[in-house]
């Protein structure tokens, strides 16, 4: 694994508390275990991962236990682990802005991690948080959502108060409060919109500069929304993956925005994280399944398909990935064009065979 070209291009963290590397390409696919664990201990499931600088040579990997451990990708070792002590429950996200980490747990807690850490209660009403995602954009910038807990975006530089709290939608029609609970939050390219998917099947987009309550919203399929991401190649385009195994891929300003523009399936299970890739039209996706999978984003083709022993939870791609070791040719080889265009066998050694019958042979056959 020492040439770069047969490096680790996919990190998958998993229940067990193992992050896995894989190197995809058309010619073999390679997977392996970046640290031995001798006893399985739920207590270390990795339940977030983030990449630590914008090199992508440290993978962040939070733990249900509240432990941060990073991952060096060059020297393929763990280099560091803290224990944090914030809170109740597992870390749900965190993300890195000018070499500060930033926590999120269960019970509503997010925290810097200067010199003197700085917290945040993004549990202000609600049961627990789910989910916290930073702005690629703007990375001071923050949003948080959770069970009965909406869309809040927050501004590090000024943590006393969120500069955005979203609004519910109206009562339904038969005057019952719809419920919330925030499953995954993507920021559109626009700097400034939000998307947000709903264990309750619902899919929403916030403009904070316009209004609090949503500027759109709707439900997919029967099925519990599992995780959102934006499409970073398309401003209004996100990939949805559902608890019963199905991923869509929707434009948020087009003319429908409800009815899915392509729907990737293949799935046997719930789909715990799925992401398109900046560069590259593929869609990379773990599921309950133990599958690692990728499909091309136009064409639906599902291109790898790896079965990697444990129960997966987050994945990490990375942006120098090649085009040609994912998207097969549609040209024809060399070869083929020959095998096309060879000529019929000799005669000689294959006489032709005569098809006239005489017509007394047709008299007979006609009485």
């Amino acid at each position: 694994m020492d040439d770069p070209e047969k490096d680790f291009n996919v990190y998958v963290g998993t229940e067990t508390g193992i992050l896995k590397g894989i190197n995809l390409n058309k010619k073999a696919v390679i997977h392996k275990n970046l640290h031995n664990m001798k006893a399985l201990d739920r207590e270390q499931e990795i339940t977030s991962m983030a990449w630590g600088d914008e090199e992508q040579t440290e993978v962040l990997m939070g733990l249900r236990n509240q432990t941060i451990r990073i991952f060096d990708t060059d020297a393929k070792a763990f280099v560091s682990s803290r224990r944090i002590s914030v809170g109740e429950g597992p870390i749900v996200s965190l993300a890195r802005v000018d070499g500060i980490t930033i926590t999120a747990v269960r019970s509503g807690q997010v925290t810097l991690w200067r010199e003197e850490p700085v917290e945040i209660n993004a549990l202000t009403s609600g049961e627990f948080l789910t989910c916290m995602r930073q702005n690629p954009a703007s990375q001071n910038m923050i949003a948080t959502g959770g069970k009965e807990n909406d869309l809040q975006v927050w501004d590090l530089e000024h943590p006393e108060e969120p500069i955005f709290k979203a609004k519910n939608v109206k009562p339904d029609m038969l005057q019952l409060r719809v419920p919330v609970w925030v499953s995954g939050i993507a920021f559109l390219e626009d700097q400034h919109s939000v998307a947000v998917s709903s264990r309750h099947k619902h899919v929403r987009l916030y403009d904070p500069q316009r209004q609090r309550r949503p500027t759109l919203s709707f439900e997919w399929e029967e099925s519990p929304l599992t995780c959102i991401n934006s499409v970073l190649s398309n401003n209004s385009q996100v990939v949805v993956g559902t608890a019963h195994g199905r991923i869509g891929l929707f434009d948020l300003r087009g003319k429908k925005p409800e009815d899915p523009l392509f729907v990737y399936k293949g799935f046997s299970g719930a789909v715990r994280d799925a992401m398109v890739h900046p560069k590259q039209p593929l869609v990379f996706s773990v599921s309950i399944d133990r599958f690692l999978r990728v499909h091309h984003l136009t064409s639906r083709k599902l291109l790898f398909k790896e079965y990697l022993k444990s129960r997966l939870n987050c994945l990490l791609v990375r942006e120098n990935l090649e085009a040609s070791d994912f998207i097969p040719s549609t040209q024809k080889t060399v070869k083929q064009r020959m095998n096309f265009t060879k000529p019929a066998t000799n005669s000689k050694k294959n006489p032709a065979v005569d098809l006239c019958i005489p017509d007394t042979d047709w008299e007979s056959l006609t009485k």
